[in-house]
């Protein structure tokens, strides 16, 4: 489980990195409560969380996943870590 002085320090690191916010505002007008495709329960938080795991997982050679400039592809790929932190399966 993420700790809480790593939850807030990943949080700012966020917020104050302009290409994350508008990729974390476009993540939301998809998943957000009010979005396209609503997921339940979703939140600011848990999308910022989504998104620090996956910039975790793009720097990581052997997952071959790769930054896409925040494209369909990585907010799909956001969608589905919302969902598995929701599901309890990611924390």
């Amino acid at each position: 489980m993420i700790n809480m002085i790593e939850a807030i320090s990943n949080c700012i690191a966020i917020r104050k990195n302009p290409i994350l916010v508008e990729f974390r505002n476009y993540v939301l007008s998809f998943y957000a409560y009010d979005g396209l495709y609503p997921i339940e329960s979703n939140s600011v938080r848990r999308t910022e969380q989504a998104i620090q795991e996956y910039v975790k997982r793009c720097s990581d050679p052997s997952l071959h996943q790769t930054w896409g400039g925040g494209d369909s592809l990585d907010r799909e790929r956001v969608g589905f870590i919302i969902e598995d932190i929701l599901n309890d399966h990611l924390v």
